[in-house]
């Protein structure tokens, strides 16, 4: 058992006075579903290597719990709801270092007055006048790279998540084809759904096992096999190549979470009308509806790159569905559409208020990339990640994602997914998505941070 208590003090930088704040917290599970959500057996690995969990995670103060995040509205009490809304602004955060940048949303620990305590830890937190301005509501602690970039400013974009692993076996075309088309992962049932369209023009769905949470007398836990458990195919007529020999489009598939998969094929345009086909799939039956959509005046990139069936595998993701909401970004990368799968009139251009770089994964580009992704209820790119209320925030140019060509499968504070490396290998890459809240703090009153205000927060968590 975990017990916290913060103050936060309010010092005003000419008169002295001071304004005092004491709450204590509750604690989540985002700890200890860390240690108990170990995704085909990932965990592994103690010390002697970049990745380990020494250093990284533990001792838990100052690494798993070393930072502290400020946010506008209360948050949630749920021990199981451990990340915040996207549309509750974090007002400040910081980590367990001194902030060397020029940051204004980022404190500095107070390294005199922070220390280790018999049952736990006290952090002192040091917010300078002009940082972390605003309204405070809830105060968590934190990872320590969570405190360092909450889900990435535009000083720093790396640290949303920690890339834990990144492991590649090399494996034959069919193989890699089954990994880089994967849509859908179910770890508790232990199996992944892969969809793509093949040399017939027909679309194979395929359900593969996986022992993502329990393991089998002969599972290898290595991405050099597959086992088929379900494969059906159905066959449309209007989400179709024009010659289905190439294997190759500018298309994807996507989880709805609504009971249906969905399909979007589109080539990118400069100009006019963007065309888009869709195809939506029952999940219960196979069942479909297809057609086409005509977006007026919408120019945009494409839905996604498919090519190599079973021959030599590639896959750009670089659209995402969520929600309800396909999103798309435009041709001249200063927007990204919003559009409504289930009624294509109802369509939202958000803007960035600057280009995109749009970029993927660079360096490790090889047959498979990433252009977009989603984490929670985000939408983020290299340089943007966009909140459910359509909030648009700057972050400095990076696609944190290794090989990645399918989207991140969550879990818990982790996610997978899936590439490919040249033509020979299956890679699979393990994040956790570090700004999670170790602890919940939301004030009996809301603290207002001004630019004529320093504040200090002294955060003492301890066992019982």
């Amino acid at each position: 058992m975990l017990k916290g208590k913060a103050i936060i003090e309010l010092k005003n930088a000419v008169t002295g006075e001071v304004e005092k704040y004491e709450d204590e917290n509750m604690v989540t599970k985002a700890i200890p579903d860390f240690f108990s959500h170990n995704i085909e057996g990932l965990l592994f690995n103690m010390n002697g290597s970049p990745n380990d969990l020494n250093g990284n995670m533990i001792p838990l103060c100052k690494n798993g719990i070393g930072g502290i995040l400020l946010f506008a509205d209360p948050l949630v009490e749920d021990e199981n709801v451990y990340y915040a809304p996207s549309a509750n602004p974090c007002t400040g955060y910081a980590s367990n270092d001194v902030n060397s940048t020029a940051n204004v949303m980022r404190g500095s620990l107070n390294l005199t007055e922070s220390m280790k305590l018999d049952k736990g830890y006290k952090f002192v937190w040091d917010f300078a006048t002009s940082q972390a301005n605003g309204t405070i509501s809830a105060v968590a602690l934190t990872h320590k790279w969570g405190g360092i970039g909450y889900m990435g400013d535009t000083y720093d974009n790396t640290n949303k998540r920690w890339h834990m692993k990144s492991m590649g076996v090399d494996a034959n075309a069919t193989i890699r084809t089954a990994y880089i088309n994967a849509v859908e992962v179910n770890f508790t049932g232990n199996y992944m759904i892969t969809i793509g369209l093949n040399t017939s023009n027909e679309i194979v769905i395929q359900r593969i096992r996986k022992a993502y949470r329990t393991v089998g007398l002969n599972d290898t836990m290595i991405d050099n096999q597959i086992i088929i458990m379900e494969e059906n195919k159905i066959t449309p007529t209007i989400f179709i190549m024009s010659n289905p020999s190439n294997n190759s489009g500018n298309y994807d598939f996507f989880d709805g979470k609504d009971g249906y998969w969905y399909g979007f094929w589109h080539d990118a345009n400069s100009s006019g009308n963007a065309v888009v086909k869709w195809i939506k799939i029952k999940k219960s039956d196979y069942s479909f509806s297809e057609g086409t959509w005509t977006l007026d005046n919408c120019q945009l990139q494409n839905a996604g790159y498919r090519s190599g069936y079973n021959t030599w595998p590639g896959r750009n993701v670089q659209s995402v569905l969520l929600n309800g909401y396909l999103y798309m970004m435009a041709y001249n990368k200063q927007s990204v559409y919003k559009i409504n799968v289930n009624n294509a009139a109802d369509v939202t251009q958000i803007k960035l208020g600057f280009t995109s770089n749009y970029s993927c994964q660079g360096e490790y580009y090889r047959n498979t990339s990433m252009y977009m992704f989603v984490l929670g209820d985000w939408v983020c790119g290299s340089d943007f990640r966009i909140a459910s209320d359509d909030t648009v925030y700057k972050c400095a140019n990076s696609m944190p994602v290794g090989y990645s060509g399918t989207p991140l499968f969550e879990y818990g504070p982790f996610y997978i997914s899936y590439g490919g490396y040249d033509s020979r290998s299956v890679r699979r890459d393990f994040f956790m998505r570090t700004p999670y809240l170790a602890t919940i703090n939301n004030l009996s009153t809301s603290v207002i941070k001004t630019a004529d205000k320093t504040m200090k927060i002294t955060y003492t968590i301890e066992e019982q």
